[in-house]
C-alpha cells in the first residue's frame, strides 16, 4: 500500500473564516483594485473597500430578508462579479451558500432546494426565477440580480443596523457550514458536499503554499468557469487571499475576446479549452496552407520542454525560430501575459502540457473532488511532472489502497453528504480515510497518477477490466475528434461513441472523415492489448452539449446519459455481432 503525505500545515484557527481576506484588503489597502466586470466594451474596477461595501449592504438586505445564521441561500447564476458579492454577503449573514449551476434542470432544481431547506433563492435571469418557480412548490423568496436584485437587497437593508451585521461575522467560526455544493455528477442524483470554513480556508492556504514561488504582487485573473464548481471558487478565494485582480468575464462562449482585452497572468480551466486551443492553432495553420510547418513547430515544442536541459544547439535555434512563427501567435491568443494555468477536472495529458509548455505557458495540472474543497495535489514549479496531477498538497496524506482506490486525508476533506449518513459511511474507511473513487499510483518521487475512475471501469463479457480513459485521452488528442466515449460493460468486444470537430471537418467529405476517425482508433489501440482494443466505433451526427445534458457545466461527458440518448447506436454495434 503506497503513502505519501504533503509538507506540514498550521492548522487552521478556531476563528478563522472566508472573510477574512476580503475584510483585510478593504482595511489595508482600501484603493487596491481586486475585481472587474464588462460594461459595454469595457471593464469595470471594484476596490477593495469598494467590494467590501457592497457586501456589506447585501448582507444586511439578506438579514431584513429574515435569513438567520445558519440558514440556506440558494445562488443560480453563470458566473459574474455579482455571483462573488451575493456569495460574500450569505457569509457575512452567517448563512450557508447553495450554488446551482445556470444549466440545472428543473429536476435537479427542485431537488436541490428541497434537499437543502434554502430560504431564498437569488438568480441570474427571469429564465432562472421561472424554472425556480416552476421546479417545485416551494415558496420562499427569489430575487433576480438581472432586474436590479443586488440593489433591491441593499435598499431592504438600510434599516438594520451596522452592529447586527458585526456581531454576526464575529461569530463566524471555521467549523461552522460555508457552502453546501451538489455534485453535478456524470451519474445519479447529485448528493450535497456540506463544507465547512476549515475546510475551503485550508485549501486556499494549501493552493497558495504550492504555487507561492510563482505569484507576483499584480496578478490578473480571468474568470470564465462556473463559480458553482469548487474548482473555480477555490482560484477565486485564493485570488482574494493573494490580492489579485480577478476579472469576471463573459465566460467560455466569449473567451477568446476575453483573453485578448483582459490579457490575463493566470487562468483556470478544464482540459477541453486547451484541447479546444490547440485544435484551434492548428485549424488557422490548415486555412493558411502552413499545417506541416505547425506540425513540425509542435513536435520542436514537446522535445524542448521533455529535454529542456538537455537540447542540442539545433534544437534550440528551431524552438527560437518556431517562438517567432507559431509560439508567440499561440501566446497572444492567451491574451500575450499568461505564465500559468491550473487544469482540473480530468486528465490534459503529457502531450498537451509539455506542448504548451514548450510554446511558454506552463499547465499546472492538480487532483481533487468536490467532497475535498476540491484540491488534494498539483504539479508546482520546482516539482512539475506532464502526465501526472502532481504531489499532494500541505496537510495532505495519500493512500493507495490494495485495488488502487487513492484514499484521501486532510484539513480540506468535508466531514460528509448533507442529510445522507448513509452514503457519508460509504465514503470514509474505518481510519477515517475518505475514498475518491479513483484508482492512481505513486511513484518514488512522489507523483500521484490518476489511471481510471473505480465506477468507469468496464468489465467485458469475457470479463476483462478495462480502464476507458486513456484511450479516451488518446482519442480526443487526435486534430478531428472532439468526444470519445469508450463502452463495452458486459460486452463482447470493447467499442466507441466518437463525435468529431465541426471546424476540423470543415471542407472534409464523408469518407475522409471516416477514414480519419479510424486512423485515430488505430493509433489509440496501440497503446492497449488486443482485449482492451477498440474493436468498432460509431461516428455521432453532432458533438456532446451541456444543454442537452450529456456533458456537465465543466465539460465532463456523462456517460450514463449518452448511454441512454444512443443506446439505439450502442446496440447497432453489438447486434451487427452476434456471436462475436
Amino acid at each position: 500500500m503506497d503513502r505519501i503525505t504533503g509538507p506540514a500545515i498550521t492548522a487552521v484557527p478556531a476563528t478563522a473564516h472566508l472573510l477574512e481576506p476580503v475584510i483585510a484588503w478593504a482595511a489595508t489597502a482600501p484603493d487596491r483594485v481586486v475585481a472587474a466586470y464588462p460594461d459595454g466594451d469595457g471593464w469595470v474596477d471594484v476596490t477593495a473597500a469598494a467590494l467590501w461595501d457592497r457586501v456589506r449592504s447585501v448582507a444586511k438586505g439578506l438579514i431584513a430578508s429574515g435569513i438567520a445564521p445558519g440558514d440556506r441561500v440558494a445562488l443560480m447564476s453563470a458566473t459574474r462579479f455579482e455571483w462573488t458579492v451575493v456569495d460574500d454577503a450569505v457569509l457575512a449573514a452567517g448563512g450557508v451558500t447553495v450554488p446551482l449551476y445556470e444549466t440545472a434542470s428543473a429536476e435537479q432544481v427542485a431537488w436541490i432546494l428541497e434537499d437543502s431547506g434554502a430560504r431564498l433563492a437569488v438568480v441570474e435571469t427571469a429564465a432562472m426565477a421561472a424554472v425556480v418557480a416552476g421546479a417545485t412548490a416551494w415558496g420562499a423568496e427569489v430575487v433576480v440580480l438581472d432586474t436590479g436584485g443586488v440593489d433591491e437587497l441593499a435598499r431592504r437593508g438600510r434599516g438594520v443596523d451596522d452592529a447586527e451585521l458585526d456581531r454576526r461575522i464575529e461569530a463566524l467560526a471555521s467549523d461552522q457550514l460555508a457552502t453546501i455544493v451538489y455534485t453535478s455528477g456524470t451519474t445519479g442524483r447529485p448528493k450535497g458536499c456540506a463544507m465547512t470554513h476549515a475546510n475551503l480556508v485550508a485549501n486556499v492556504a494549501q493552493n497558495i503554499d504550492a504555487v507561492r514561488d510563482m505569484l507576483h504582487d499584480d496578478e490578473v485573473l480571468l474568470m470564465f468557469l462556473p463559480l458553482a464548481h469548487t474548482l473555480a471558487k477555490i482560484v477565486a478565494l485564493v485570488a482574494t487571499s493573494w490580492g489579485a485582480l480577478a476579472v469576471y468575464g463573459h465566460g467560455i462562449a466569449r473567451l477568446p475576446e476575453d483573453l485578448a482585452s483582459v490579457q490575463p497572468t493566470m487562468i483556470v480551466a478544464v482540459p477541453r479549452i486547451f484541447e479546444k486551443a490547440y485544435d484551434a492553432a492548428e485549424h488557422k495553420a490548415r486555412e493558411d496552407h502552413r499545417e506541416a510547418v505547425f506540425h513540425h513547430a509542435v513536435k520542436v515544442a514537446i522535445h524542448w520542454s521533455e529535454h529542456t536541459h538537455h537540447v542540442g544547439p539545433g534544437t534550440r535555434v528551431e524552438h527560437a525560430a518556431y517562438d517567432h512563427l507559431v509560439y508567440t501567435k499561440i501566446r497572444r491568443a492567451f491574451g500575450g501575459r499568461l505564465r500559468f494555468a491550473f487544469s482540473g477536472g480530468g486528465p490534459l495529458g503529457d502531450r498537451l502540457t509539455h506542448f504548451f509548455n514548450g510554446v511558454g505557458v506552463k499547465v499546472l495540472e492538480g487532483y481533487g473532488l468536490t467532497e475535498t474543497s476540491p484540491t488534494l495535489s498539483i504539479n508546482r514549479a520546482d516539482a512539475w511532472e506532464p502526465g501526472t496531477v502532481g504531489r499532494p498538497v500541505a496537510g495532505t496524506t495519500i493512500t493507495i489502497a490494495d485495488d488502487g482506490e487513492i484514499l484521501a486525508e486532510g484539513p480540506q476533506v468535508f466531514a460528509g453528504y448533507w442529510h445522507d449518513d448513509d452514503a457519508t459511511h460509504q465514503a470514509f474507511d474505518a481510519e477515517g480515510r475518505f475514498h475518491t473513487g479513483d484508482i492512481g499510483t505513486v511513484d518514488e518521487r512522489g507523483f500521484v497518477r490518476i489511471t481510471a475512475r473505480k465506477k468507469e471501469i468496464i468489465v467485458t463479457a469475457a470479463g476483462k477490466n478495462v480502464a476507458p480513459a486513456p484511450l479516451e485521452e488518446r482519442l480526443r488528442s487526435h486534430r478531428i475528434i472532439s468526444q470519445a466515449v469508450v463502452i463495452g460493460e458486459g460486452r463482447p468486444f470493447i467499442a466507441a461513441l466518437i463525435t468529431v470537430d465541426p471546424e476540423a471537418t470543415d471542407g472534409l467529405d464523408a469518407a475522409s472523415v471516416r477514414r480519419l476517425v479510424s486512423d485515430a482508433v488505430a493509433d489509440a489501440n496501440q497503446m492497449v492489448s488486443r482485449a482492451e482494443s477498440i474493436r468498432e466505433h460509431a461516428i455521432l451526427e453532432r458533438d456532446f452539449s451541456v444543454e442537452a445534458g450529456e456533458l456537465t457545466p465543466t465539460l465532463k461527458v456523462r456517460r450514463s446519459v449518452v448511454a441512454t440518448t444512443y443506446a439505439d447506436v450502442i446496440d447497432g454495434i453489438y447486434g451487427a455481432h452476434t456471436g462475436v
